[in-house]
């Protein structure tokens, strides 16, 4: 499948404003793991998160609720955690 991913606040400023890659992917976790892979850093940052970890949407849904990916090609948009009070 054809993925595009989109990053958001300061990771697009450390990853770019968007890339897109080929992956065989089923599972979010894959997903996350290709990820990963493609953009050295990434999971770095995710662990610098702590608790709050990244917020990766597919198609606009929240990955930790999908159980499979669908379709021929998928949009990822990748944000770092917000707060505000």
């Amino acid at each position: 499948m054809k993925v595009k991913v989109k990053f958001f606040a300061e990771l697009r400023e450390i990853f770019g404003k968007e890339a897109e890659f080929e992956c065989s992917c089923a599972t979010p976790e894959e997903l996350l793991e290709e990820l990963f892979k493609k953009f050295e850093g990434l999971k770095e940052k995710a662990e610098e998160y702590g608790e709050l970890g990244l917020v990766v949407l597919v198609n606009g849904r929240d990955v930790r609720h999908l159980k499979e990916l669908r379709g021929d090609e998928i949009t990822v948009s990748v944000f770092p955690p917000a707060a505000g009070g």
